[in-house]
């Protein structure tokens, strides 16, 4: 279906979250490289994989580090990007009673055993123990060899795993759960911290004892690609439609999405239509009511494997609206395996894998999987991942400078706190962890001959702020409505 004849990773906030990519083989008997490796072309494949590693039962996963004892004791000049490597020997120490012992644990959450969506945010996993296999070669962070612990939620047993994180781990990194406002009050009671990966709840979002790389808080939002559809459709967004999952995590993104617009002007919201979020076993109704109405623009909050149905129901009968938008979640190889999608456009605020030769941290992640989990899942909340363990690397080696070689949880966070100009060495655009701030960058992808392709801003044009991303600070619009529990994620015992 053809929805646009023209040509964006903020955190991710829907439910069903699922960004993979083909996976690629190398041998696994790589030294770590002391610069960036050479640019890695690759595209997102138009087949989905099964999701790979560890039996998803299994409650820990220690990453192999026996290459550890063999690699160099101390390697200058390694870089990840344009960040100089976290990574390395030490005599660093775990504080008393935070998990601490000869390894530093870190859990990293996912879904990936969910029933309902296996291998949901595997990737993230994935990621985190290329990272630390990477790192652990170098000598890990200060010494400290990282153990990257499975936190499988399985979307409806997030408190058990967050029970297995308060027993083991030190701290959280680069994951998420669906249903994260689940882990409260454990997460506080047991004094943890989390480097998340993405947030999903107000709650989360807005949660004490968090940072994140890409920010995701709920009172501020970026409407850069709403201003730009505005400004390239302003006739199709007159006639602007949602449809989303009929549950709170999802409904406040769409409900998010028409304060914005009431904001913004020179949109006309004509429909709003929930559908059940485990998908609907005919998506015809609901295309026939979008064509009735007349809606020439849409935004279909959901994942891939929801948003492709409903695409084919709306070939069969007719239905072909000027302007399709989605959220970063369907940057997905899954989105290309069928022609229906054929000119919906994703917003992202990470550089995408077709721009590797471009950007040096992309590759790297890319050569980092290839090198250390050639049979991990590749993807846009890989990236993230491996944003949110530099990110807390760089933390937690400026809480040793400042704590006497003592790693201790909230003098980590409050360096993480610290960092106010983030991208992760080049992997997205800059962030505001510290502050808790989103991105005001964006970038816009369109399916185009069933590949991803950059339509704004042009690389290197006069709209480029020299990072791949337009920039505007009033595309910052501050938020006023109620989108959920704040006071779910807040610590009673903190201030």
């Amino acid at each position: 279906m053809s929805v646009v004849s023209t040509r964006r990773c903020v955190a991710l906030t829907v439910a069903g979250v699922l960004i993979v990519a083909g996976c690629s083989n190398r041998s696994d008997d790589a030294e770590p490289s002391t610069t960036a490796p050479p640019a890695v072309t690759t595209t997102i494949a138009s087949t989905d994989t099964a999701p790979t590693g560890t039996d998803v039962t299994d409650t820990t996963q220690a990453t192999d580090t026996t290459e550890a004892t063999t690699a160099p004791t101390d390697a200058p000049g390694i870089v990840f990007g344009d960040l100089a490597s976290p990574c390395g020997t030490g005599d660093a120490t775990i504080a008393d009673g935070q998990n601490g012992g000869d390894t530093l644990r870190l859990a990293t959450p996912t879904d990936r055993g969910a029933d309902l969506a296996p291998g949901l945010s595997q990737e993230m996993y994935d990621a985190a123990t290329a990272f630390a296999d990477w790192c652990n070669e170098q000598g890990g962070i200060a010494g400290l060899q990282i153990e990257v612990l499975d936190a499988d939620g399985k979307l409806f047993e997030v408190p058990k795993a967050m029970e297995n994180i308060c027993s083991n781990a030190f701290a959280m990194v680069g994951g998420g759960w669906a249903f994260d406002d689940q882990s409260f009050p454990l997460f506080h009671e047991c004094d943890m911290i989390d480097i998340a990966g993405y947030t999903v709840s107000t709650g989360k979002a807005m949660s004490d004892g968090m940072a994140q790389p890409i920010p995701n808080p709920t009172d501020v939002r970026n409407v850069g690609w709403f201003d730009w559809a505005i400004e390239n459709h302003p006739d199709a967004m007159k006639k602007f439609a949602t449809m989303y999952p009929d549950i709170p995590s999802t409904k406040v993104v769409e409900e998010s999405y028409i304060e914005e617009f009431e904001n913004l002007g020179g949109v006309t919201v004509i429909d709003r239509i929930p559908y059940s979020a485990s998908g609907e076993a005919n998506w015809a109704p609901f295309a026939q009511r979008l064509k009735d109405d007349g809606a020439q623009a849409l935004a279909f909050v959901g994942s891939p494997e929801q948003l492709l149905p409903f695409l084919r129901a709306a070939t069969e009968i007719g239905f072909e609206p000027e302007l399709i938008l989605e959220e970063a979640n369907n940057y997905a190889p899954l989105v290309l395996s069928s022609t229906d999608s054929e000119g919906m456009i994703v917003r992202s605020n990470i550089r995408p894998f077709e721009e590797a030769d471009d950007a040096p941290a992309v590759a790297q992640y890319l050569q980092i999987m290839e090198d250390h989990n050639p049979d991990g899942k590749l993807g846009g909340l890989g990236v993230t991942a491996m944003s949110s363990y530099l990110l807390f690397a760089v933390g937690a080696n400026a809480c040793l400078a400042d704590n006497d070689g003592i790693l201790e949880r909230q003098c980590v966070l409050s360096h993480v706190r610290d960092v106010t100009d983030w991208t992760g060495g080049g992997l997205h655009a800059p962030t505001n962890p510290g502050e808790n701030r989103p991105s005001d960058c964006t970038m816009l992808l369109q399916v185009v001959d069933g590949e991803f392709t950059r339509i704004y801003p042009e690389l290197g044009g006069p709209e480029d702020a020299g990072n791949g991303f337009a920039c505007d600070p009033s595309w910052l619009m501050e938020m006023s409505g109620d989108y959920g529990d704040v006071t779910v994620g807040k610590d009673p015992d903190a201030g």
